[in-house]
């Protein structure tokens, strides 16, 4: 377990700088050069934990500021995700379904660790559900993709996310935003506000509320879910007095949603792939709520031309879930996926000076996380059975990491880096049955296990960076990313022999350019070729009784990506922008899986008895094609006012919604169309806006699995199905002050 006087001390230490004072974090932008003349788009980020523009970076990069997501009214991952090609964040049962270029963690126990990492104002966020946060006073998103294990950290095999929280201007000042959703039929409303106490210390506070219905009508409640409310607030303080900087963050969300997105659909049964669903509970209406506490305690010295930063953070969530576990009208099951969570992390890291001969970031990372996790199901039927499980993993992580840049004149530039990482899992597991196991948790112990692991890992990189002029970069890089092994958690077919699954690995060669079109944008390319070893792949498997549909976490042998991505800013004349982005997938397939999980119905082929041969498969939500366009045209409209419109089409290729390649599950390729049209104040201090989503109104998959119990006892082709939002139209106003 965490220590919990270090945790008080860590929290009370951010709250105590609150009020009295504290640090701009190493990852807010950085306004360009008084000397240098800002290109339409320019973009400062911190993908290799320094300020750099976008266009020197060697890495694929996606960019979305907090205006862009403002602006389309986006308020979770899986609305996000579309906008970025290569990305899917889908909405399961029990958790988030992340993936990056066709490579990501599914939809297992909850307790897996990621493929794709969060990190939001550099603290480390691994677990699903630190995805559920809600968006909050944002000012830009990265998306890293490939392996970025050298420098950005750890488990980030697929990629990572990289948040960046708005931090306290140093006037007085802030806004408010109201949004009304005609569709999920309720307000959004947010607002922040900067108060500068002294030339140097000043405090940022921002709060959002939300309330708003659901896009699938349960007839047999005669609701619209899934609903979510949510309160979330953050308060933010910096002081800058001279050579050191301290930045204090403390925030709380409360999130609470009633019903499930997930529908059973078998066509034959009278179940349709559509906005309707009858699903119902005896205990009373599904639910998924969640509570999250962050706080973060940053340095950053200046050592008189290197930079020492320190970074204390603490991460907890409690989440409760209850769904119908049969997910239609009869009521044959229900089933809870609680978890709590609390990680204290420790980073130090020293940064060179820029622009010098050689250029260095060398750091250290420690970190602790308990994690809880528990797990009923009862069936209602004769015979009735009821079964709860418990899953207490604690782990301990360490690395050394470092990045040297080795600047050859003004055209080359070699970047060398390495991390090494230490971890270690030890986890308990129960499983009681009996009549009251499922609601009171109580009942005759039927199993336990316990396991460990440790594990050590190094992940190198290197790249070359061939600047020909001050507008095109060239580079060639090349990097292996890791994941660490698990255990199955709180599943309900746990077994000593096949708890434990071994950690993936990840081999990536990456060859782009960044070009700059001078006083027009950018245009940014990049290809990739990436290897995993031992992808950690977690399905739905049906019991032998074909009663339930445990989620199984395994390896697969190998599997291939390779592919390309291209993003773009343009503004060929004023007035008229174009941000685009797309990528082309050709290659997404398992290799020499040949004994592979079997979709329901599917007759086994594989090496191993009641498995089926993957090999060469292409892997699930790997689309071959994707991208996403935003057109926006600004008119004036008088001395001080100006109408903004834009128009947004995003588009995906056919993928398969689930790892084992169930045709059942196939999504064919779609065109969506979002639009909005805003009149406002030219300086920016109020706009008033009508926004619409998918105004196509296509229905698309998002999520899909096996039927369980709605294979027995609806159809045997049933199929359980998370239908993604149809046309959405919001309001919006907002107000800076």
């Amino acid at each position: 377990m965490i220590d919990h006087k270090l945790r008080s001390v860590l929290v009370g230490a951010s709250l105590a700088a609150l009020v009295a004072a504290t640090p701009a974090v190493a990852g807010t932008a950085a306004d360009v050069p008084a000397d240098e003349e800002a290109q339409p788009g320019e973009i400062i980020v911190t993908a290799q934990k320094r300020e750099q523009r976008l266009q020197d970076v060697p890495i694929s990069l996606a960019v979305v500021s907090g205006n862009t997501l403002a602006d389309r009214s986006i308020q979770s991952f899986e609305q996000l995700a579309p906008l970025i090609p290569n990305l899917m964040i889908s909405k399961s049962v029990a958790s988030n379904l992340i993936s990056l270029r066709g490579i990501g963690s599914g939809t297992g126990s909850p307790s897996l660790d990621q493929s794709v990492v969060l990190f939001i104002d550099g603290i480390y966020a691994g677990n699903a559900r630190q995805f559920v946060a809600p968006f909050l006073d944002i000012e830009r998103l990265e998306v890293l993709r490939g392996p970025q294990g050298a420098l950005v950290g750890r488990n980030t095999s697929a990629g990572a996310i990289n948040i960046v929280t708005r931090k306290p201007g140093k006037e007085f000042g802030g806004y408010v935003n109201a949004d009304y959703n005609f569709l999920y039929d309720g307000p959004t409303l947010e607002g922040g506000v900067d108060v500068p106490l002294s030339e140097s210390f000043a405090i940022r506070a921002v709060g959002k509320y939300a309330d708003l219905g659901g896009y699938i009508h349960n007839v047999t409640v005669g609701k619209d879910q899934p609903s979510r409310r949510e309160i979330s607030g953050r308060i933010t303080a910096v002081l800058d007095s001279g050579p050191v900087r301290m930045t204090a963050k403390y925030e709380h969300a409360d999130v609470k949603g009633e019903g499930s997105p997930v529908q059973p659909v078998a066509p034959a049964a009278g179940q349709y792939f559509d906005y309707i669903k009858d699903s119902r509970l005896l205990t009373g209406p599904e639910f998924d709520n969640l509570k999250s506490d962050n706080a973060a305690l940053q340095f950053d010295v200046d050592l008189g031309g290197p930079t020492l930063v320190l970074i204390s953070g603490y991460s907890a969530f409690n989440q409760v879930q209850r769904v119908d576990a049969d997910f239609y009208a009869r009521d044959l099951s229900f089933s809870d996926f609680d978890q709590k969570f609390e990680q204290l992390s420790q980073e130090i890291r020293l940064v060179s000076e820029a622009g010098q001969t050689i250029e260095y970031v060398l750091g250290a990372y420690y970190s602790e996380a308990d994690l809880l996790e528990q797990r009923t199901t009862a069936t209602l039927f004769a015979p009735a059975s009821s079964s709860y499980r418990s899953f207490d993993q604690d782990s301990r992580v360490y690395s050394i990491y470092g990045q040297l840049t080795y600047n050859l004149g003004d055209r080359f530039k070699v970047n060398g880096s390495l991390r090494y990482t230490n971890e270690r899992k030890q986890a308990v597991y129960r499983r009681y049955t009996g009549a009251q196991a499922a609601t009171d948790r109580i009942g005759t112990l039927a199993a336990t296990i316990i396991d460990e692991l440790q594990e050590g890992r190094v992940d190198p990189a290197l790249s070359l960076q061939f600047t020909p002029n001050s507008d095109a970069m060239f580079y060639l890089s090349y990097g292996k990313g890791s994941k660490s092994g698990g255990f199955q958690g709180a599943i309900s077919n746990a077994a000593p022999f096949s708890f434990q699954f071994a950690p993936e690995r990840s081999e990536s060669y990456e060859v782009g350019t960044k070009l700059t079109l001078p006083g027009i944008g950018y245009v940014n390319l990049a290809a990739f070729h990436t290897t995993y070893k031992g992808l950690q792949v977690s399905v739905a498997l049906p019991s032998p009784d074909g009663l339930t549909a445990p989620f199984f976490t395994g390896n697969a042998p190998e599997a291939r990506v390779i592919g390309a991505e291209a993003e773009l800013f343009l503004r060929p004349v004023n007035g008229f922008e174009i941000n685009g982005s797309l990528a082309w997938l050709p290659t997404a397939k398992y290799i020499g899986f040949t004994n592979g999980p079997c979709y329901v119905g599917q007759t086994p082929n594989g090496t191993q008895p009641g498995s089926c041969n993957l090999d060469g498969v292409r892997l699930g939500y790997a689309s071959k094609y994707s991208g996403s366009f935003t057109f926006t045209y600004i008119q004036p409209a008088g001395s001080d006012l100006e109408v903004r419109a834009s128009l947004s089409p995003i588009f995906q290729g056919p993928s398969i919604r689930e790892f084992s390649a169930d045709p059942q599950l196939h999504q064919d390729s779609w065109l969506k169309l979002d639009a909005r049209i805003a009149l406002a104040q030219a300086d920016g201090n109020w706009e008033l806006a009508l926004v619409g989503r998918n105004l196509t109104n296509r229905r698309t998959l998002g999520f899909g699995s096996s039927g369980g119990l709605a294979n027995t006892f609806l159809s045997p082709t049933a199929r359980l199905n998370v239908i993604d939002p149809p046309r959405a139209i919001s309001v919006q106003a907002r107000y800076r002050f």
